[in-house]
């Protein structure tokens, strides 16, 4: 073992206690009071066909549950993309109606003020809000994804730089998720795997019913362990082998400490993006998203 820790419960009927033992095990939020908290879910879209696309509401909730009991300096955080604004899609979600009863603000990242970095030949404008944070949540759902298989931790933080048309930066994911990883560092990962995603993700694949949280503070770790679960050798996925070979993470999942239950009891393979299969199954969910 490395020292790296994730947890992973089962949901039965109660997301908010499994996300708070799931938390638990994983070593807790690591808060003492009073810091500002960035929670970054996954609101790629502002529609959620069978549950698989965004992140589940009842983890978003749980989490700024737990963070509550800490601090009430808590931003939720998006950035636009080529779907829309953040602003729009959290609101078409419903997102921003749960935040309000909250009493928890939004912040769309693209209209923060940023500070420029270059990665891979590009030039990426990253927002001082979560640059500044005291602690960074990450809510990823657990998806598969057309161009790097899998998306999780590490690809959430794609929704963080100030940049709508990200598609443009597509053929450098493989070095610019590992700057991101490095650079915007995870202080703790909840996974939404209790309606997963597998086929032609992120927005139109099919439902995979897996009914699970996993929690960690190693971004690159949860993720390796979810890899396993989906099917995925995480030496396979170009930007969790990078990451793991600059030294922000172990991605061999017998070196991780895994605590709750055994990740093997959840294993099953997802398809992949771009499948026959994955494509005829994904009728149903383009109806779902563009109708």
């Amino acid at each position: 073992m490395d020292g790296s820790k994730v947890a992973i419960l089962e949901v039965r009927d109660d997301v908010a206690g499994a996300v708070r033992r799931c938390v638990d095990l994983a070593g807790g939020l690591g808060l003492s009071g009073g810091e500002h908290v960035v929670i970054k879910p996954n609101v790629c879209n502002a529609k959620n066909p069978y549950g698989m696309v965004i992140t589940d509401f009842g983890v978003v909730e749980a989490v700024i549950g737990l963070v509550k009991e800490k601090t009430d300096r808590i931003t939720v955080v998006e950035s636009d993309n080529i779907s829309g604004t953040a602003t729009d899609r959290v609101r078409r979600s419903g997102l921003s109606e749960l935040m309000k009863g909250l009493g928890v603000e939004f912040l769309n990242l693209s209209e923060d003020e940023g500070e420029v970095h270059e990665v891979a030949g590009k030039k990426l404008r990253l927002p001082r809000t979560v640059l500044d944070a005291d602690r960074f949540i990450n809510l990823p759902k657990m998806k598969t994804e057309g161009h790097v298989s899998v998306t999780l931790s590490v690809k959430n933080l794609f929704g963080v730089p100030m940049r709508r048309r990200k598609s443009q930066l597509h053929g450098r994911l493989d070095e610019i998720l590992p700057y991101l990883a490095k650079t915007v560092v995870s202080d703790l990962v909840v996974v939404d795997g209790i309606t997963a995603m597998e086929g032609n993700g992120p927005i139109i694949g099919t439902p995979r019913e897996l009914g699970i949280i996993v929690a960690g503070t190693n971004a690159v770790s949860v993720d390796a362990v979810c890899a396993n679960i989906m099917g995925f050798d995480p030496h396979e996925i170009r930007y969790l082998a990078r990451a793991h070979e600059i030294g922000l993470g172990e991605i061999d999942v017998e070196r991780i400490h895994v605590a709750g239950e055994d990740w093997r009891r959840f294993a099953v393979p997802f398809e992949r993006p771009y499948s026959l299969m994955a494509t005829l199954k994904s009728v149903r969910s383009i109806r779902k998203v563009y109708l």
